[in-house]
């Protein structure tokens, strides 16, 4: 008997089997998973070859003991009946969770009451207390939400720009950084970019690559994002660690801001251990697809 955890996103889908003992037996990547990414064609096609992976283990699809799925947005009905006719589509029929991103991360992330910060093109601080209760701080989406994150830097980027062109701040090395990312030369082609359809979350969020370079060069507007973007994020750990009494536990940093921008990460770890000095801050211990897994193994001993 084997038990299996899928990490589904925008761009590949990590797949992980353990077996009873809790070691890991497999590993593959696959398509994505997402149904805000990708076509419900290409969705159902990294369904068909996950399960085509599992089916190739001993025992098949038969000796699957359980399988996790997380993915973001799985909450919305539409998404996850989906991905229930896919499953059975593909032949699945055995123990079935799907989950939020964010659990799965987490059950990889720590062993016992804790939190796990993510912050890439979102942000979210997703946690269990020490009687196992979940709860979660912030992750409400770019819109309303998402301090911190990629999204939130690109379009910090953005407004440092054009209050510089319009001289309410001093000049800023990210506006040559945005113009040759861009390949454009004044506003008028800037604000055509940013009202296009073309550009969402996801272009702006990519543009928070360019706080790196100013950074180097100590940019002063770039030094003020990126001190915010600490705040925010770090605002989220301690309101979540605090008000559930979590003042030992661990708090695991994941996500392309803490993996790119060490700046961000150094100043949100003072500003934790400021506010509680006994976190233990540190990085996941196991893949998300390796907690999904667990997750199903866990979930058929406690049925």
């Amino acid at each position: 008997m084997y038990f299996c955890g899928w990490d589904g996103g925008g761009s590949k889908t990590a797949v992980c089997l353990i077996d009873t003992d809790g070691a890991p037996l497999a590993n593959a990547s696959f398509g994505p998973l997402n149904a805000n990414g990708a076509s419900p064609e290409r969705v159902r096609g990294t369904v068909g070859d996950a399960l085509a992976f599992m089916k190739s283990q001993p025992g098949g699809l038969d000796a699957c003991g359980g399988l996790v799925i997380g993915m973001a947005g799985i909450s919305n009905k539409a998404l996850s009946e989906q991905m229930y006719t896919y499953l059975s589509e593909g032949g699945y029929t055995g123990p079935l969770s799907l989950l939020g991103d964010q659990e799965i991360a987490l059950a990889g992330a720590i062993d016992g009451p804790g939190a796990i910060l993510i912050a890439g093109t979102g942000s979210i601080c997703y946690g269990k207390d020490s009687d196992g209760h979940p709860f979660r701080v912030g992750g409400y989406g770019y819109l309303i939400d998402d301090l911190g994150s990629g999204y939130a830097i690109g379009l910090s980027i953005l407004t440092a720009v054009i209050r510089a062109l319009d001289g309410r701040n001093p000049p800023t090395r990210l506006t040559s950084l945005v113009y040759n990312a861009l390949s454009i030369s004044d506003i008028p082609a800037l604000i055509t970019w940013v009202y296009a359809r073309t550009t969402g979350k996801k272009e702006i969020a990519a543009l928070s690559r360019l706080l790196l370079p100013a950074l180097e060069e100590q940019d002063s507007a770039a030094q003020s994002i990126a001190s915010k973007a600490a705040r925010d994020l770090a605002d989220l750990a301690i309101t979540g660690l605090s008000q559930h009494h979590l003042i030992r536990a661990e708090l695991a940093l994941t996500g392309s801001i803490f993996e790119h921008y060490p700046l961000i990460r150094s100043t949100l770890e003072s500003q934790v251990y400021a506010a509680l000095p006994f976190i233990r801050i540190c990085t996941p211990k196991r893949t998300p697809a390796e907690g999904a897994a667990r997750l199903a193994r866990n979930q058929a001993s406690h049925p």
